[in-house]
């Protein structure tokens, strides 16, 4: 779906609403840079406490 939508969303944002598309199109790509070191951290916290719990497996 996203494959599909996306361009055509995209295109409309940028053509249709012209400069202001493309500073809303900036800050999504600022705010989705800034957002993946929590993220990232978060999802490496996660993974450390799941593999800890997880038993050693039985040759």
């Amino acid at each position: 779906m996203a494959r599909t939508l996306g361009p055509l969303v995209l295109t409309s944002l940028l053509v249709g609403w012209g400069t202001p598309g493309w500073l809303l199109l900036g800050a999504l790509t600022l705010a989705a840079s800034y957002a993946m070191g929590p993220t990232a951290r978060w999802a490496a916290g996660t993974r450390a406490r799941r593999d800890v719990k997880r038993p050693a497996p039985v040759p």
